[in-house]
């Protein structure tokens, strides 16, 4: 009897164990993601340094008189989103993503020195639709389950330009700066092939309170549109700009079923 009470609660686990992308399951989770790039070193003809000997890149703050050249890059991106079965192997829900970006870009020179920075940061939300074609293993022992995704998100972002100029010309000194800000609606389109790959029980049961982890990665295709909310005064105050953009991009993320 003792022995039929054990069976039964092994194949119970198990099949509870395989259901986590059935009907009335969730999951919730996200991706992060940081990126800072900076320029390490100019060469012209194979040469880090000019006829009289100074780098084109100035690598040390002590040398005031030096060409300089820098550019810097950084990126934060931060997702979260949470999902729903209304039937097996079907999963509808919401995301939102958060987005800064930062340029920096320095050219100084004898005669001349041009600074221009653009500060960005984004907001948007929307639904997506999740299907799940199949899963690679036979239960309970599938190790995950391949998902095709669409999704459609809208939001608000912030611009700002600044720009610094100084130099000489005909003898005289020239210097003009100035600062540009703008605001934008957007809109994001995405089509995302990917792999849901669960994580051993162990790491699942006795660190994550028995939800079932899982990293996702996916290759995603973004249709992506920027439109102001100002209208531009060279034309007359009627005319709004619209940018569009597409992109592919890798990305992986953690979720947890439940």
């Amino acid at each position: 009897m003792n022995k039929l009470i054990l069976l039964c609660a092994i194949l119970f686990i198990n099949t509870l164990s395989a259901q986590h992308i059935y009907k009335n399951r969730k999951f919730f989770g996200g991706s992060f993601y940081i990126n800072n790039e900076s320029l390490k070193d100019v060469s012209l003809g194979e040469s880090t340094t000019d006829a009289d000997g100074n780098d084109y890149f100035n690598n040390t703050p002590f040398i005031k008189n030096q060409p300089k050249v820098s550019k810097t890059n950084s990126r934060i991106r931060f997702d979260m989103r949470y999902g729903w079965f209304p039937i097996d192997m079907l999963a509808i829900g919401g995301d939102f993503d958060i987005a800064s970006n930062s340029y920096n870009s320095e050219d100084t020179t004898f005669l001349m020195s041009t600074y221009m920075q653009n500060k960005s940061s984004e907001f948007t939300i929307g639904p997506f639709v999740r299907w799940y074609m199949f899963e690679v293993g036979r239960q309970p022992y599938e190790i995950g389950a391949i998902f095709l995704e669409g999704a459609y998100k809208f939001g608000t972002g912030t611009s700002t330009d600044t720009y610094r100029f100084e130099g000489v010309q005909d003898s005289l000194s020239i210097i003009f700066s100035g600062e540009e800000k703008y605001s934008y609606l957007t809109t994001k389109a995405t089509a995302k092939l990917g792999f849901s790959m669960y994580l051993s029980d162990f790491i699942s049961h006795n660190w994550f309170t028995g939800f079932l982890i899982a990293l996702e990665p996916s290759v995603q295709y973004d249709w992506i549109t920027r439109k102001d909310m100002a209208t531009d005064p060279l034309d007359g105050g009627i005319k709004k700009r619209k940018e569009t953009s597409t992109g592919l991009r890798f990305n992986i993320a953690l979720i947890s079923y439940f």
